[in-house]
């Protein structure tokens, strides 16, 4: 019991891990998509020198664009993760129970067995 209760504590501490992962990467995205929206508001034609830049931030846009595909694999990558830790998890739970349940049993039916035992050795003497 105390090796499932040891196991179940590194499960969830992987499932911590992989939504504080997952958290990150969406917090990257946001960023990029905060970056984007300031590089498209950037390209207002009032500037004298607007034309200089366009190629910068477009570069900077294709960039910013492959960075959030690879952001968007990884995340999909850590919600897999996170859902083959979770079943793991549960699991273990699952055993965790069922071992819980058996060693139950097993108590009940020693402390029956010695009530039986007790009983029987009064009677006997009783008997004599």
């Amino acid at each position: 019991m105390k090796r499932l209760e040891r196991i179940l504590k590194v499960q969830a501490q992987k499932r911590l891990l992989e939504e504080w992962r997952i958290g990150q990467l969406r917090e990257q995205r946001v960023a990029l998509d905060k970056s984007d929206g300031e590089l498209l508001s950037s390209l207002g034609a009032e500037n004298a020198l607007h034309g200089l830049f366009i190629s910068a931030k477009v570069s900077n846009l294709r960039r910013n664009d492959a960075e959030r595909k690879t952001l968007t694999h990884q995340e999909a990558e850590a919600e897999e993760r996170l859902r083959a830790v979770r079943r793991v998890e549960k699991s273990i739970e699952k055993t965790r129970d069922r071992t819980r349940r058996q060693a139950d049993s097993e108590a009940e039916a020693g402390e029956r067995d010695a009530a039986i035992d007790a009983f029987l050795a009064r009677t006997a003497s009783s008997f004599e």
